[in-house]
């Protein structure tokens, strides 16, 4: 029960920190992953009409698959298997792993042509609704065949996070400045001399797609073009233009509602000299650091409430004004404080602001 109270805080404590919605949703999928195991997760952002107009989803993107489903499917045959995404969206439910958990469903040409293919056998969906009851999206989390379906409780629990998921998302908040690099978001291509997309990672196209304004039916459908990522066009551009001065090497930062890319481009040489050269590009996806900081926080040796108490002297707050926002008595915070000092070793805020600096930082690189 602490273990499961610690991490419904942490979600809490994401949706609080003023991120806009496409740099919290990737945190939130995976802060979920530490509650509710799954194999990847989804959110699809909608209209007031329930129109989905974008979407994230932690796998790779297969664009044969998206194209297929976005044709074929969405919101047209897809109703041979389950209701309709736009149909869906107008409710307020979260939608059971054991509604789809029956043979027709996985004889239907959805689970074989859309679900197999992407190594999704279970859902549990819960409609992302705003204050006003208009949909802002569909969360979803995915179980591979294999796994245990999703139970009562998992539903239930994921439910009870929908409300400050929704709270955070509705309130439109202005995008962070600070951010910092994470293992693992990292995808790798190559381009032809001439800049033509050769090769790909797994998450290559995903990472392209984000860094070029986000994954919308439209894009992901489309088999990836060297002309359709324009941060592309300027990196062959600029390795041509310095060629051998400076080993053609290029670097592009975009910054965009996802975050940062750092874009890094180097020529190589064939070794058969008939053979073309190449161009080897690395995509590098920061994150916002205030996020790497709060995961951080999570493996402090603290309980729940001195967690929010630390994260709240970080953020700059007094003692009264943490008394206030956890609505408990200033003696209260200061006994907190005193037992965090101990715990972390540490003698002052600036410390504490210090170490849990440098934590986020390991953290990230971790």
């Amino acid at each position: 029960m602490t273990k499961r109270a610690a991490d419904i805080a942490n979600i809490r404590s994401l949706c609080a920190l003023g991120l806009p919605g496409e740099q919290l949703i990737p945190a939130i999928l995976e802060a979920l992953r530490e509650i509710i195991p799954s194999a990847c997760n989804l959110f699809d952002w909608t209209d007031a009409r329930g129109n989905l107009v974008r979407y994230y989803f932690e796998g790779p993107i297969n664009p044969q698959v998206a194209r297929h489903y976005f044709e074929e499917f969405h919101n047209r045959r897809e109703q041979e298997a389950m209701p309709a995404f736009r149909e869906v969206v107008e409710r307020s439910v979260v939608r059971s792993a054991t509604e789809l958990d029956h043979p027709a469903f996985f004889r239907s040409a959805l689970y074989h042509e859309i679900w197999k293919p992407q190594g999704l056998h279970y859902r549990v969906e819960a409609v992302v609704h705003d204050s006003r009851r208009r949909p802002l999206g569909s969360l979803v989390l995915y179980r591979a065949p294999g796994d245990l379906i999703f139970s009562k409780s998992e539903e239930a629990l994921l439910g009870s996070l929908v409300p400050y998921i929704a709270g955070a998302l509705e309130r439109g908040n202005s995008l962070p400045q600070d951010f910092t690099p994470r293992r693992g978001r990292r995808a790798l291509l190559s381009l032809s001399s001439e800049g033509e997309l050769q090769h790909l990672s797994h998450d290559a196209h995903k990472m392209l797609l984000l860094a070029h304004g986000g994954i919308t039916p439209d894009a992901a459908g489309q088999a990836p073009r060297r002309q359709a990522y324009p941060t592309l066009e300027r990196l062959v551009a600029q390795v041509r233009h310095r060629g051998a001065s400076s080993r053609g090497n290029a670097s592009l930062t975009v910054e965009n509602a996802w975050g940062r890319f750092r874009f890094d481009a180097e020529p190589l040489a064939p070794l058969d000299p008939a053979a073309p050269a190449t161009i080897h590009v690395t995509i590098d996806h920061d994150e916002p650091r205030a996020v790497a900081e709060r995961r951080a926080l999570g493996t402090l040796p603290l309980s729940v409430v001195q967690k929010e108490v630390c994260a709240l002297l970080h953020a700059g707050c007094a003692q009264a004004q943490i008394a206030a926002a956890l609505s408990v008595a200033p003696s209260t915070v200061a006994d907190h404080v005193r037992k965090i000092y101990l715990k972390l070793d540490v003698h002052s805020v600036h410390e504490l602001r210090q170490m849990l600096n440098a934590a986020g930082a390991n953290e990230a690189a971790g």
